[in-house]
């Protein structure tokens, strides 16, 4: 973890090596979705995580940099709290 993403585990040494998936520490769980900026049925913000089960589930978010990982990471930690981990993926051409 960094004192500039915390509750993210990241390895400066992946960062060029993506793309990236970002994985609920200990789990086989991956992020599929965040909502931080929606308005729900009641009309106010609704925010929240989802996620989704396995390692190859074609469901879970990709992001193309590090960057983008990372920031997505900091959002989960905001909205929920989450320990999370930044994976390189495998792409599969």
């Amino acid at each position: 973890m960094s004192r500039l993403h915390p509750g993210v585990t990241f390895y400066e040494e992946d960062r060029d090596s993506g793309p990236f998936t970002i994985r609920m520490v200990g789990t086989n769980e991956f992020v599929s979705s965040i909502q931080d900026d929606y308005y729900n049925r009641w009309g106010s913000p609704g925010k929240g995580v989802t996620l989704v089960e396995g390692w190859e589930n074609p469901k879970t978010m990709i992001f193309e940099t590090m960057d983008d990982a990372l920031e997505a990471a900091d959002r989960v930690w905001r909205i929920e709290g989450l320990h999370t981990s930044i994976e390189i993926t495998v792409n599969e051409s």
